[in-house]
């Protein structure tokens, strides 16, 4: 019996800490791999934080290019409030081409397409000859306004002409 005893200690203490030892490497090779996997989802997340920031450089350095061009192209539109000058404009531009001119401005509304983009609809009548009608057209497009014509009727009385023109005047 004391042999018996003898050989279950000197065999089933080692096995014991074998089992022990596996036990704990198994436990640890689990932990490792959660740990591992757990690196590499944070790698992920790094890499993609710095494309993030990568694009917004790159983004600024672009508004910072475009800050030089973003004054011009605001100024191409008149803002809505400046409309109320519209008017007195092309009365001005009537009368230094020897018109008699009279512009009534309509209601404006939102562009579908770009909701930025405001068109007020405006009417003129006036009488003239058709040579300073056209250079007043021609100045239309030329003065600090976005303007398109839809409607376009002359109708001759004698030596001068009476004309109606419609269209729009585009804002933002």
């Amino acid at each position: 019996m004391e042999f018996k005893k003898r050989l279950l200690m000197e065999i089933g203490i080692p096995v014991l800490v074998l089992v022990v030892m596996a036990g704990a490497l198994i436990f640890v090779g689990n932990d490792i791999s959660a740990k591992v996997k757990a690196v590499g989802e944070k790698r992920a997340d790094l890499n993609s934080r710095l494309a993030i920031a990568d694009s917004l450089s790159s983004l600024k350095k672009d508004s910072e290019q475009i800050q030089t061009y973003y004054a011009a192209l605001q100024s191409i539109l008149p803002r809505r409030d400046n409309l109320a000058l519209f008017p007195r404009d092309l009365s001005d531009l009537g009368k230094q081409n020897n018109l008699d001119i009279n512009i009534t401005l309509g209601q404006g509304a939102a562009d579908a397409a770009d909701p930025m983009l405001w068109a007020t609809s405006f009417k003129i009548t006036g009488a003239g000859s058709l040579n300073n009608f056209l250079v007043f057209i021609k100045s239309l497009n030329s003065d600090h306004y976005l303007v398109s014509i839809s409607e376009l009727d002359f109708v001759k009385e004698g030596d001068i002409f009476r004309a109606l023109l419609g269209g729009k005047v585009f804002s933002s």
